[in-house]
C-alpha cells in the first residue's frame, strides 16, 4: 500500500511539474521573441523588488547584446541571438528561470463603505516572468522579493543540432553564405554575419531546488545528472 501511494504521489508530482513547464514554454517563447522583457537579477534583487533591470540594460550583458543602443539599437532577434550564439553545447548553455509572480499595485484588495465591501479583482494580479541571474543562481531571497508563486522552473537553452550542416555564416568579402557549414561546436558569428532567418534552440526545463550553480566552493546543479521534465524545440525568427 505504501509503495502504491508513493508511486501515485510521484506520478501526480510529475504531472504537475510537466504542466508548470508547459505553462512556462509559452512565456519563454514570448521572452525570446521580445528579449527586452527578460529580467536580469543580481545581488541587489535580494533586497528589493524595485531593483528591476532588464538584460539589455545590465552592465553584464549590455555590451554583448546591445552595445550601441542609441546609434544602432539591436533588434529583438539580435539580442536573443547574441545571448545564445555561444551555447553550442549543454555545458555552454544559457540558464534562465521562468516563474509566476504576484504584482503588488497601489490599489488595495478591498474597500469598505459602510456595510458594503467592494473587492478589487485586479488588485493583486499575477504574471509570468523570465529572468537571467548573476552566476546563474536563483536563491530563496529572490523568491521573496519577486513575490514568486510556487517554485521557479530552471531552463537551459542551447543551440539545436538541427543547425548542423547549415551554411549559417556570411563571408565578409563576398557577402554570400560561406561554404563552411556549422559542425555543431563553436560560437556562431555575430548576428550581422548570420545568414539564416531563424535560430533553432532547445529548451530543457528542470524543477528548481534553489541549489547554486557549480562553483569553486561547492558542486551545484550544473554537475548533476538531471532528467528534464520537458524538452522543447523553439525557433527564433528574425
Amino acid at each position: 500500500l505504501v509503495g502504491i501511494l508513493g508511486s501515485t504521489f510521484q506520478q501526480v508530482d510529475d504531472i504537475m511539474q510537466t504542466n508548470r513547464a508547459l505553462a512556462g514554454v509559452t512565456r519563454l517563447i514570448g521572452a525570446l521573441d521580445n528579449p527586452r522583457s527578460i529580467v536580469y537579477l543580481d545581488s541587489t534583487a535580494a533586497t528589493s523588488s524595485a531593483n528591476t533591470v532588464y538584460v539589455h540594460q545590465s552592465a553584464t550583458y549590455k555590451g554583448l547584446v546591445d552595445p550601441n543602443p542609441t546609434t544602432s539599437p539591436a533588434t529583438n532577434f539580435d539580442i536573443s541571438y547574441r545571448l545564445l550564439k555561444a551555447a553550442d553545447t549543454s555545458a555552454n548553455g544559457v540558464w534562465l528561470y521562468v516563474y509566476e509572480r504576484k504584482v503588488l499595485p497601489t490599489a488595495t484588495e478591498t474597500s469598505v463603505a459602510g456595510d458594503v465591501v467592494t473587492y478589487n479583482v485586479t488588485s493583486n494580479p499575477s504574471v509570468m516572468e523570465v529572468a537571467i541571474c548573476d552566476k546563474d543562481s536563483f536563491p530563496p531571497t529572490f523568491t521573496s522579493t519577486r513575490n514568486v508563486v510556487g517554485t521557479p522552473m530552471r531552463v537551459r537553452l542551447s543551440i539545436s543540432k538541427l543547425l548542423i550542416g547549415q551554411r549559417c555564416a556570411i563571408d565578409a568579402t563576398s557577402l554570400e553564405p560561406s561554404n563552411t557549414a556549422w559542425t555543431g561546436t563553436g560560437t556562431l558569428p555575430d548576428s550581422n554575419l548570420y545568414a539564416l532567418a531563424y535560430l533553432p534552440v532547445v529548451a530543457e526545463f528542470f524543477p528548481h531546488d534553489y541549489s547554486e550553480r557549480t562553483n569553486s566552493n561547492k558542486t551545484g546543479f550544473t554537475e548533476r545528472e538531471e532528467t528534464p521534465v520537458l524538452i522543447q524545440n523553439i525557433i527564433i525568427s528574425r
